[in-house]
This record gives structure tokens, C-alpha cells and sequence, in this order.
């Protein structure tokens, strides 16, 4: 999508998906068959096997994105570099490209959720093109917002927003703040926090530290949903939120395969351990797994 910055003129961003079978057809003439033979016996056969299987998945899950696009009139769909692209804050280097969870995958992770859906805010950290809001939207919580670094996502989000009709939905109340995460400052309300893997575990540090202090100073319940699948990101994540001591990780099951993903997302769930938080104070607090046909879209 071509969105405007009024600084900079016009910018694209670079999506590494679009084009994806044709770059690597370029590729394999560019090279020959002599010299991809060489790269497979040089990385092994199990690493060439891997690396084709994995790029498939990727166009598959893509075009399956771009469907689901074209069937809402959305645009979420990409792997999204922030080269170029306006940002606010001094984390440009610190942030991942955005690509946007699966619809079936976000579904599995939030029919896990045993929680109240109308007393909760719930707050998507790294929101890119805002898909993960849309989906939100067909659960009844109190609020959804979204949170942005990227000016020419966040406007894409935005207009994404006021195109998706899909009548299912049960939360209207959607907005996208385009701010720097460490600086953003969470609702006194109930809250669902996600993260897709949005940006460095130093940055997370940060955003962690200020949802604690925000918690401690208003305690309540709080679930973290934090999902990633490249860069290992959950290997550090998940020690990460539970050395702060605040949060404990709930039980969940496994993700499955879903056609619509990229990759396998590796997730993880945790609760507010504050006092005035009910969720842990049940002596058997967990996350009792729904079946993920209860909110089919």
C-alpha cells in the first residue's frame, strides 16, 4: 500500500513477501544448476530440504493472507521492513519487521483465555498493519488499542479499521495510538497485553518494567499473550517476564499446524501475581483450553 508522510513525500514500505517465488526463480537462473548444487552439498541436504519447505510455507501463508485481504477489503497481509518508514522514537533499530499473526493461530491462543473478555482492555504492542485488531474485535472486550511506531502502518491500520465489516464482530471500540512502546502508558483497566515479537528483549525490558510499575500502582488483572515465531524471541521472553517476579506462566497447550501461518508461533501466557488480582488468587488459576470452534470466523 502507497501511504503518504506529509515529511517525506511518499514511502512504500518494503514488503519482503510480495514477489517472493519470482525472486527465487531469478535466483536459481542467475546461479545455474552447477552452482545450486555446490550451495546444497556445501549446507547439507537437510538444510536445503528445510529451506525449500519453509520458503513454500511462507507463500502459502502469504497468499492465504491476501485473500483474507481481499475477502474484508483490508490490507494486512506482508513481511514489512521498516527501512525508510517514519518512526517515532529512538528504537528504529531495535524493531522487527512486521508481519501479522494468522487468523487461526490468534484464534488458538485467545480460546485458551478463561477471562471475562468485557472487563478487559485489550493491547496489542507492535500493532503493524492492525490485523490482530480486527481479530480482537470478534471477542467482547471492553476496548481494543492498538500501539504503533511506524507512522505509515499506523495509518494503514487506521484505514484497515473503518473498512472491516465483517458482522461477527463484538467490539467497536478501536483506536491505534502511534507512539514509542516505552513510552506508552497502559489503561487502568483489566488488561490482555500481546506481543508478537515486536522489537529487541531490550525494548521489552522496558515496556515490561513500565506495565509492572503501571500494575503495582493500580492493581489488577493483567494477562501477557507473548507469541513469536523467528529470531528465538520467546527463549528470552519467557524468562524474562517471569524474573521480574510479578507475572506467573499459565498452562497452555501446544500450537498446532494452521496452513494460514507462516511459521509455527511459539507462545506463552502469563498473569498478574498482584493481590487485588483475582485471576491468581484462585488456588487453581490456569488457562483452561476452549475449543477453537467457538469463535470460528
Amino acid at each position: 500500500m502507497h501511504v503518504p508522510d506529509q515529511n517525506q513525500g511518499s514511502v512504500t514500505p518494503l514488503d519482503l513477501s510480495s514477489g517472493r517465488l519470482r525472486r527465487a526463480w531469478q535466483f536459481a537462473r542467475a546461479r545455474g544448476a552447477r552452482e545450486l548444487a555446490r550451495l546444497v552439498r556445501r549446507h547439507g541436504l537437510r538444510t536445503a530440504a528445510y529451506f525449500v519447505v519453509s520458503n513454500v510455507r511462507h507463500i502459502v501463508a502469504d497468499r492465504h493472507a491476501r485473500r483474507w485481504d481481499r475477502k474484508n477489503r483490508v490490507d494486512t497481509a506482508g513481511s514489512i521492513r521498516l527501512d525508510g518508514l517514519t518512526i517515532i522514537g529512538p528504537y528504529r533499530n531495535e524493531g522487527n519487521e512486521c508481519l501479522c499473526t494468522s487468523p487461526s493461530s490468534f484464534r488458538f491462543m485467545m480460546n485458551t483465555l478463561s477471562v471475562e473478555f468485557e472487563r478487559f482492555t485489550f493491547v496489542d504492542i507492535g500493532t503493524g498493519k492492525g490485523r490482530t485488531l480486527l481479530l480482537a474485535s470478534h471477542y467482547p472486550f471492553m476496548q481494543i488499542v492498538g500501539v504503533e511506531f511506524a507512522q505509515e502502518l499506523m495509518a494503514v491500520a487506521q484505514q484497515n479499521i473503518m473498512r472491516y465489516r465483517q458482522p461477527s464482530r463484538r467490539c467497536y471500540n478501536i483506536a491505534v495510538l502511534e507512539a514509542d512502546a516505552t513510552a506508552y502508558r497502559f489503561p487502568d483497566t483489566p488488561l490482555v497485553v500481546y506481543f508478537y515479537n515486536p522489537f529487541s528483549q531490550s525494548v521489552f525490558d522496558q515496556v515490561l518494567s513500565h506495565l509492572e510499575a503501571s500494575l503495582r500502582a493500580s492493581p489488577r488483572d493483567c494477562v501477557i499473550v507473548y507469541g513469536s515465531s523467528s529470531h528465538n524471541a520467546i527463549d528470552w521472553a519467557k524468562p524474562a517476564i517471569l524474573h521480574s517476579g510479578s507475572f506467573r506462566q499459565l498452562e497452555t497447550p501446544a500450537m498446532p499446524f494452521f496452513v494460514d501461518a507462516v511459521r509455527t508461533i511459539s507462545y506463552a501466557v502469563f498473569a498478574f501475581r498482584g493481590k487485588s488480582a483475582p485471576l491468581l488468587e484462585m488456588a487453581e488459576a490456569v488457562l483452561r483450553p476452549k475449543s477453537c470452534a467457538d469463535n470460528d470466523r
